[in-house]
C-alpha cells in the first residue's frame, strides 16, 4: 500500500499544479478556480480519510495538515501577479505536496513543524492580503486568523500527553491572541507581507513555547533562543521596510 501511496501522491501534487493551471489562463477567474480547487481538496480528503483508515492511523486533526497546506499554497498563489511567478509556484507546491503527502501517516515533530511553518505563512500571508487589499471587510481576516491559529494549534498539539479539553483550551487561547495581535498590526502603516511576517513570528513563537512548557522541557535557554529569533527576524522586516507614523 505505501508503494502506490507515493505514486497517488505524485498525482495529488500533479494534480494541483493542473488544476490551477488550468482554470487560471490568461488570468486567474476566481468564480472558476474556487469550485475547482474545493472539488480537488475534497477529493484528497476522500483519499486521505480511506489510507489512513486502511492503516488504522485515522485521526481527524492530523488529517487537517494537508487540507490546510492546499488552502495555503492556494492563497499564495491567488497574490502572484505574473504567470511566471505563478508557474514557479506550481513547480514548487507539486514538491512540497508530494513530500507531506507520502509522509501523512508520519506524526514525528520534524515533520510536523515544517509543514506547520509552511501552513502559517501561507495562511497569514494570505489573510493580511485579504485585510489590505479589501479593508471594509477586515472583520473577515481577523475572523479567519482566529480560525486557521486555532486550528493549526490543535492539530500541532495533537501529539501532546494531554486532555482533550486542555489541548483545545490551549489553541483557542492561541487562536484569539493571533486575532487580537493581527487586528493591532493592521492599524501600522505597513505592506501586508510585512504584517504576515510579524504576525507569523509572534504566533510561532507563542506555539512552540506552550508545546516546550506541555511536554515539561521548557527552559530558559530555550525561551532565550526564540526571543532572539523573534526580535532578530522581526527587526530585520522592519528595519528594511519604509514606513513612518502618520
Amino acid at each position: 500500500m505505501q508503494k502506490n501511496h507515493k505514486v497517488i501522491s505524485i498525482i495529488i501534487g500533479l494534480l494541483f499544479l493542473v488544476t490551477l493551471q488550468v482554470f487560471s489562463q490568461p488570468q486567474p477567474i476566481f468564480r472558476f478556480l474556487a469550485p475547482a480547487f474545493l472539488i480537488y481538496v475534497l477529493a484528497v480528503w476522500l483519499y486521505n480519510d480511506w489510507f489512513l483508515r486502511n492503516l488504522e492511523k485515522q485521526n481527524f486533526w492530523l488529517q487537517i495538515r494537508p487540507m490546510l497546506l492546499l488552502v495555503s499554497l492556494f492563497g499564495i498563489f491567488l497574490l502572484l501577479p505574473s504567470q511566471g511567478w505563478r508557474s514557479l509556484f506550481l513547480i514548487i507546491s507539486v514538491i512540497l505536496i508530494t513530500f507531506f503527502e507520502y509522509f501523512l501517516n508520519n506524526f514525528s515533530e520534524h515533520l510536523l513543524v515544517n509543514e506547520s511553518l509552511i501552513i502559517i505563512f501561507g495562511l497569514f500571508v494570505s489573510l493580511a492580503a485579504f485585510m489590505h487589499f479589501f479593508p471594509g471587510y477586515r472583520f473577515i481576516s481577523v475572523i479567519g486568523s482566529f480560525v486557521v491559529s486555532g486550528l493549526i494549534a490543535r492539530f500541532f498539539y495533537e501529539t501532546l500527553p494531554k486532555p482533550e479539553n486542555v489541548k483545545v483550551f490551549s489553541s483557542l487561547v492561541l487562536g484569539l491572541f493571533t486575532a487580537e495581535t493581527l487586528w493591532a498590526l493592521s492599524f501600522l502603516p505597513f505592506h501586508f507581507s510585512v504584517i504576515a511576517l510579524i504576525l507569523f513570528n509572534i504566533f510561532y513563537f507563542s506555539l512552540i513555547l506552550n508545546y516546550y512548557y506541555s511536554l515539561n522541557i521548557l527552559s530558559l535557554k530555550k525561551m532565550q533562543f526564540h526571543i532572539v529569533i523573534l526580535f532578530l527576524t522581526s527587526g530585520a522586516v522592519l528595519l528594511s521596510t519604509p514606513w513612518r507614523i502618520i
